[in-house]
């Protein structure tokens, strides 16, 4: 196909002139070009004639001389007029020769890459030249070049290394035959690795970008002799394997017990868990494993977190026949608090408790087939289940309480709270927000530069003890003389108090970020004394008027509802049947409570109280129902459904509902 635009076009008096300035234009020989005649127009005094190229001897299909219109200063020929001027190249030189008379002198052109000079003028289209010119050419040289890029994974558990060389790349003239018109063009000379990068060199970059652990010795070296290397694992850190905790497994049927608010509950099995006999397996416990350390590529250490441990214990009817297995020692219904284990007897009442039978106090289970008389009182050591009335009448039980009838005018509780303990509690919790506090305070400090650049973390946490954090070891105090009381001095969290909180011990720490293994530490006190504190078990009824009601878990009504009741619940207050009552009375829950329908067309005050983060719905609630929550209140002035009670996080109570 022909490259050539269409329609080169040269005017002209007539067909000779237009030649003479195609020639001139394009820099080749008039004799040359192959046209055609476009118009020609002849006047009284004047003839004018326009002319297009079609071709140019000498051109090949391949294009080896293709003509470039866009740069006519490119062409070149084979042949020339033998009177014409010549340029020859040869072994980098330039040889001019002068034309003869008549002849047209040489024409020298350069390419972009090439600065040319002609009697110390700079060429920028082409010149015509004589042998007694001064012709210079310089060339353009590449320069070498080697690059060493290194990134890091978000994670900095990896980097990551590439490597490229680029050559010094140097050119001479291209040698050319004798023309009338020449380009002056280069070629390659010779090329010239750079030096590739010794392991020395990619381990003073690794340093400097503060890759300092687990570099690959020999990607290192492998990277020193390849030609190029593209995002290559030059390092790897050390990945944290984490702690597996202990596992409690439970033996007999029915050994978990964990009530969700939403699933639907058995409650005919609560107090019923089926027997053990003597001898038999109760709870195999299972050692976890502890975990390790990681490390990244910049060398800091990730710190594993502690395996969560149990201790077994065992109460009546049972023994640790080795450090992991608990085995009964006598028949009857197992049950367990925390990690301790109880196998209990059952003490059984056909019939009615009354005067004939006498109050009753056993240390295990209470089932009553009947009811519960005026003035009687029924006290267990485990759970009670009674599967009529209760009237003016008290029930107390460690475990949990069961009652398939009515209570009228009685009280029943259910758990029990070991006071000392709590208080410990409340000391650790305590101890746990204000390290929380402390680290946060370090943090900030360090972020905005405001200590010495000579002081260390552990002055500053000694400095803020002393100052901002006084209570801290004055809680810390406390609970070293509590543990050692109950347990040893070789506790851990003493050990770590004693050399990370007490006294002088802050300047024992190095980094701030020490203190929080002690955050987990006391996080595994907490959770192992919460589930040996507070038993959470439940009391289950149907209906409820003029009567007390308490319970360390949850209270829930199966049947009609309370009436005027006093009811107060550590964990939640759920009514069950649809159109349950609360009606009157005091309701008060630590998590949430849930109703169908509050208060009546009277108007009887009820109050529906929970904790600061608690809850309270009701699927209908009538004018004067209270709702409670922490300190806040909210008095309810007209018929309202789907209502929801809660804090934002703003800490304004808020009381979704829908007028009714």
């Amino acid at each position: 196909m022909d490259d050539r635009p269409e329609l080169q076009k040269f005017e002209g008096s007539n067909v000779k002139e237009c030649l003479k300035n195609a020639s001139l234009s394009l820099g080749v020989s008039k004799e040359l070009i192959k046209y055609s005649i476009l118009e020609e127009k002849r006047g009284l005094f004047k003839k004018h004639v326009i002319i297009s190229i079609d071709s140019i001897d000498g051109m090949t299909d391949e294009g080896s001389l293709k003509l470039d219109f866009a740069q006519k200063d490119d062409i070149k020929t084979d042949t020339h007029n033998e009177k014409d001027g010549t340029i020859e190249i040869k072994n980098g030189e330039i040889i001019v020769k002068n034309p003869f008379d008549g002849g047209e002198p040489a024409v020298i052109s350069n390419a972009n890459n090439i600065t040319l000079t002609v009697n110390g003028e700079k060429v920028t289209h082409r010149a015509n030249v004589k042998k007694e010119d001064i012709i210079e050419v310089f060339l353009k040289e590449d320069e070498a070049s080697r690059n060493l890029d290194l990134s890091t994974s978000p994670d900095n558990m990896e980097a990551y290394i590439s490597i490229k060389y680029k050559p010094k790349v140097t050119y001479k003239l291209k040698d050319s035959l004798p023309k009338n018109s020449v380009l002056i063009e280069s070629e390659v000379k010779e090329k010239n690795m750079p030096p590739k990068f010794t392991e020395a060199e990619i381990n003073n970059e690794l340093l400097s970008n503060k890759i300092k652990y687990g570099i690959l010795k020999m990607v290192v070296i492998k990277c020193s002799k390849e030609d190029e290397v593209s995002q290559l694992i030059i390092a790897k850190g050390k990945k944290v394997i984490d702690a597996i905790d202990d596992r409690l497994e439970v033996k007999y049927d029915g050994g978990h017990k964990d009530y969700n608010n939403d699933e639907v509950i058995d409650y005919k099995a609560i107090g019923t868990v089926e027997g053990v006999e003597k001898g038999q397996v109760l709870a195999v416990l299972h050692r976890g494993k502890s975990g390790e350390d990681g490390i990244d590529i910049n060398g800091k250490v990730l710190k594993c977190k502690n395996s969560k441990t149990l201790t077994l214990g065992v109460g009546e009817g049972c023994e640790l026949t080795d450090e992991f297995t608990v085995t009964a020692t006598s028949k009857g219904r197992p049950s367990l608090r925390g990690s301790t284990f109880f196998v209990y007897k059952t003490y059984e009442v056909n019939g009615d408790v009354e005067l004939k039978t006498g109050n009753i106090q056993f240390v295990g289970d209470i089932v009553i087939s009947g009811s519960v008389r005026e003035g009687m009182k029924v006290e267990s050591g485990n759970s009670i289940l009674i599967k009529n009335n209760v009237a003016e009448a008290e029930i107390k039980a460690s475990g949990d309480v069961v009652i398939k009838g009515n209570v009228i005018h009685s009280n029943i509780s259910s758990g029990k709270e070991d006071v000392l303990n709590l208080e410990f509690l409340n000391d650790i919790k305590s101890m746990k927000d204000d390290m929380l506090k402390l680290i946060a305070s370090v943090r900030q400090v360090k972020g905005i530069n405001l200590i010495r650049k000579n002081s260390s973390d552990g002055e500053l946490i000694k400095i803020l003890l002393e100052s901002k954090f006084k209570k801290l070891p004055q809680t810390a105090i406390k609970v070293v003389k509590r543990i050692t009381e109950l347990e040893n001095d070789e506790d851990e969290l003493v050990l770590i108090i004693k050399h990370k909180i007490l006294n002088l011990a802050p300047l024992n720490i190095v980094d701030f970020e020490e203190l929080n293994d002690v955050v987990t530490i006391i996080e595994n006190k907490i959770e192992k004394m919460e589930m040996n504190l507070k038993l959470p078990v439940d009391v289950v009824l149907d209906y409820s008027q003029d009567s007390t009601i308490k319970s360390s878990g949850n209270i829930i009504f199966t049947g009609k509802g309370e009436y005027v009741s006093e009811l107060v619940a550590s964990g939640s207050i759920l009514f069950q049947q649809d159109k349950g009552l609360a009606r009157g009375g005091v309701i008060k829950a630590g998590k949430e409570i849930k109703c169908k329908v509050v208060g009546g067309l009277g108007g009887v005050s009820t109050k529906l109280i929970v904790e600061k983060n608690g809850h309270i719905w009701a699927d209908v609630a009538y004018p004067n129902t209270r709702f409670i929550i922490g300190e806040r209140e909210y008095v309810l002035d007209v018929l309202s459904k789907n209502v929801h009670a809660f804090i934002d996080k703003d800490r304004e109570l808020i009381v979704e509902k829908l007028q009714g």
